[in-house]
């Protein structure tokens, strides 16, 4: 008796292939669905980033503006014939276009006292001990400046370098560190500043590094021969953008004016009188009453197509508004290349004013 062959059971060819095809396809869209997750991810990340270096930025530009003035305004009238020293709360020096950043210099005093100006007891000539009327006010380690007239003398005073006679009158051993070294002060005229520790005070310079788009600072005291070379403090920073906030009316309302002609470094360095108060028409730094700052920072993540947010931060035209205030005029544009455009950007703005400055009030 012939038997049947027995049933067969498997899977064939054709269906091991169909298989393959449909994993392949799958493990296709998982790849597209991954690299799409991964591109948002990094483009999240990159603007959190800038975000954040903005934030941090604007923070520290913040903490020291609004320092500005401290310890030095009690002094303004003594030291503002002093080129060297003159007790400017904040300068600004422009960049030479839109898209360089300004640089921001702010100046403040440590002096756990009130910095008023004590007159000279004596003479004193260079590094020759200083005699003041003053029995307090002086410690070792303090950066003091001598002025007389137009000329001044920076120095730190020495360790143990102060002592004070029956009558009340401090002698001050101190280093000279820069100004008019070989300045004899007299006992009529010349008086003497206390700044602070030398750990407190300073006139600190922003700066950003264009190639490398780095926020720096660096304090040009109480050695501004030799100052250290410029701390980075934040990355992917791509410009920084400031203005004057002038009274310059007298009528209390603020008009904000860039760092050019009157208000230009060269005229603000100038050894002006200051007026009592505040006079139109005549400007004076008594009638500088607050800084506006502006910060621009840039994501890390080169996007494949043109990311630049669009208005009120970005113009259609390719340019990124700073001071965008009434919208839809921007006082500031900052344009931005083919390539910047695929970048993702982050504008902060702050106004800080000027309160330790006494010559803020009319």
């Amino acid at each position: 008796m012939r038997r049947n062959p027995r049933a067969q059971a498997g899977v064939g060819l054709m269906e091991v292939m169909i298989s393959i095809v449909i994993s392949m396809l799958l493990v296709l869209v998982i790849y597209q669905v991954y690299e799409i997750s991964e591109g948002q991810k990094r483009t999240i990340t990159a603007g959190s980033d800038a975000q954040q270096n903005a934030s941090y930025s604007m923070y520290v530009l913040g903490r020291d503006l609004s320092m500005a003035g401290n310890g030095i305004a009690s002094a303004a009238d003594s030291l503002d014939t002093c080129t060297q020293f003159r007790p400017l709360p904040v300068m600004i020096q422009p960049g030479a276009s839109d898209n360089d950043p300004d640089t921001i210099t702010v100046f403040y005093g440590g002096s756990s006292s009130l910095s008023t100006s004590i007159p000279f007891n004596s003479p004193a000539t260079g590094a020759q001990p200083y005699v003041v009327r003053a029995p307090i006010a002086f410690s070792q380690g303090d950066v003091i400046v001598a002025k007389e007239g137009a000329n001044c003398t920076l120095s730190t005073i020495n360790a143990g370098g102060v002592s004070v006679d029956a009558n009340g009158f401090a002698t001050i051993a101190h280093t000279p560190i820069a100004g008019n070294m070989g300045v004899t002060y007299g006992a009529v005229n010349a008086t003497l500043v206390n700044l602070g520790q030398a750990a407190a005070m300073g006139r600190v310079e922003y700066t950003v590094d264009a190639t490398n788009h780095v926020l720096r600072s660096q304090n040009l005291l109480p050695n501004p021969a030799a100052p250290p070379p410029p701390s980075p403090i934040v990355n992917d920073i791509v410009n920084l953008k400031a203005q004057y906030g002038v009274d310059a009316n007298c009528d209390g309302v603020l008009v904000w004016t860039d760092p050019v002609g009157a208000w230009s470094p060269a005229n603000l360095l100038l050894p002006l009188p200051l007026p009592p108060g505040c006079t139109p028409g005549t400007p004076s730094i008594r009638q500088m009453r607050a800084v506006r700052v502006a910060i621009v920072t840039r994501s890390t993540q080169f996007e494949k197509d043109v990311v630049t947010p669009q208005y009120p931060n970005a113009m259609p035209s390719g340019k990124l508004g700073m001071f965008c205030d009434p919208a839809p005029t921007c006082e500031v544009s900052m344009n931005l290349s083919a390539d910047d455009q695929h970048y993702r950007y982050k504008v902060l703005e702050t106004i800080v004013p000027l309160r330790n400055a006494l010559w803020n009030s009319p």
